[in-house]
């Protein structure tokens, strides 16, 4: 259980990658229709997505979980 406490430390970091990848993709969908990359913009979208779960996953047991113990509230 105490892995799972120490993985939420990590937090911020994606929450940063997470805004990197957003911002990326605003501006690859700026440009002209045919002068995106396509295959580019779904990879970022599939990222994006996984992270974003990721996130909700550790905010969620970050929650629920006691912060010196460890165990289920």
């Amino acid at each position: 259980m105490a892995s799972e406490t120490g993985i939420t430390g990590f937090i911020e970091i994606f929450e940063g990658r997470l805004n990197k990848m957003k911002l990326h993709l605003k501006e690859e969908l700026g440009k002209a229709k045919h002068d995106r990359d396509r295959k580019a913009i779904r990879r970022i979208i599939a990222d994006a997505r996984k992270l974003n779960r990721t996130l909700k996953e550790m905010r969620n047991s970050n929650t629920k979980l006691c912060p010196h113990c460890g165990e289920k509230l």
